[in-house]
């Protein structure tokens, strides 16, 4: 399936957005690592991950199809999350404090929270985006982490 990624504006913090658009269906994604800031339409689908249909028949055209939009304006914010050895970094949105807080006692109290490169905390607050970091290890500590 192909797509089109671009960086736009954050409609929340104004700082850049990454829009992921699929051209084949429609369907897009956008996520401000920022902010927490999210939108999706996508496609309702059922518990088997098979779309589902307006009249309920396997009649799967566009115009019968189900779109489902959800938005996060104002979201509490965005986590990052970056263990060692990893290419990538986990980036996700945070809705609620309630969310957050689950989410940080969950990751520090796993057994491999030892093996944690980076681990932040981005919010927009008063207009300016403040970062709070839970951990964070430079590489040459990072490396020792893995040996022990």
């Amino acid at each position: 399936m192909g797509s089109v990624i671009n960086e736009i504006e954050c409609p929340n913090c104004k700082s850049s957005a990454y829009n992921d658009f699929y051209y084949k269906t429609g369907e897009e994604f956008t996520h401000c690592s920022d902010c927490g800031y999210s939108y999706e339409a996508t496609y309702k689908r059922d518990e088997n991950n098979i779309l589902v249909t307006k009249d309920g028949t396997e009649n799967f055209n566009f115009d019968n199809l189900i779109l489902e939009i959800s938005e996060s304006l104002t979201p509490f914010g965005s986590y990052r999350l970056k263990y060692l050895n990893e290419i990538g970094t986990m980036i996700g949105s945070l809705t609620t404090e309630q969310q957050w807080i689950a989410f940080k006692e969950d990751v520090t109290t796993r057994r491999d929270y030892k093996n944690v490169e980076l681990f932040t905390l981005s919010r927009f607050i008063n207009n300016e985006i403040v970062v709070e970091t839970l951990k964070s290890q430079p590489l040459s500590d990072a490396s020792k982490e893995i040996e022990n």
